[in-house]
Parts: structure tokens; sequence; C-alpha cells
């Protein structure tokens, strides 16, 4: 292995671990809010565009259909979302915030940015604005590797 090939599989090595806590210490703080993983990218999500169909919501968070649809009927029973017929064509439904979807979202995104806080904890502004730029290099990568290659959801998936 060059020395090249070996500094890149560190720095993969290095940012699973970075994900792994972020995703450990979210999944805390966002128990204490009462949501579930992967709750929070939809209540965002719909938040912004609500009123989203089904179809368009899996494409959106690169989930399979039946996921979205186990979370989104899960989402529905706790109260935080509802669905409807779209009223011109009944193949379709399209997702709603309710109220105390809507309140979960303000939650869960100030728990959100605590969590990003610590996160970011010692590095400057500029600093941070170097790094959004390289994440988002790092993002383009992956979306042409997903669609070049495709993508498989995770054993232990974001969504419940």
């Amino acid at each position: 292995m060059t020395k090249e090939q070996d500094d890149t599989l560190k720095y993969g090595l290095e940012f699973t671990r970075v994900i792994r806590m972020y995703y450990g210490r979210m999944q805390a703080k966002l128990a204490e809010v009462g949501l579930y993983r992967g709750q929070p990218p939809i209540l965002g999500l719909l938040h912004q565009h609500d009123g989203m169909s089904q179809k368009e919501m899996a494409r959106a968070l690169n989930l399979s259909p039946a996921t979205m649809t186990v979370t989104l009927k899960r989402m529905e029973k706790a109260g935080l979302v509802r669905r409807e017929m779209d009223e011109h064509d009944q193949r379709i439904l399209r997702v709603h915030l309710s109220e105390q979807g809507k309140q979960m979202w303000i939650k869960s995104s100030e728990e959100l940015r605590s969590v990003t806080e610590e996160l970011m904890e010692g590095i400057t502004p500029e600093e941070r604005k170097q790094m959004q730029g390289y994440l988002r290099r790092i993002a383009r990568n992956m979306e042409r590797a997903v669609e070049k290659h495709g993508m498989v959801e995770p054993d232990e998936p974001f969504i419940d």
C-alpha cells in the first residue's frame, strides 16, 4: 500500500469515527425530546416543502418507498404528520406537518444546533467556512458515486 492509499484509508476511518460519534450524540439528544432516528430529516423536509408526496420525500432523502411508508405511519400514529390523498390523483399520498410536528421540528432543530456547536467547538468562523466547502465537495463526490453505483440502505438505518 502506498502512503497516499494509507492516508486515504485513514481519512475514511476518521470520517467514519466522527459520523458515528455525531450520530450517537444526536440520537441521545433527540430521544430526550421524544423523537426517533430519521424523524428530524422528515420534519425538516416537510417544514420546507409541506405537502410533498411520499415518493418525492423518499427520493429527496435517499430512502426506499417502503422505508418511507413505515416511518410515516409511525410518525402519523405519534401525531407528527398527517397523510392525505391528493385531490387530483388518488394514487398519491401527500404528507403534511401537524402542529405537534411543527413543534417537534423546532425542538429537534434546537438539539441539532446544540450538538453541532459541540462538534464545532474551538473551530474559528474562517475554519468553519472552509470546512463547509470541503463537506459540500465531499457530498457532491458521494452523490456522483451513488448515481453511478447505487446505494444500499445500511443494516442499521437512520430511519425507523
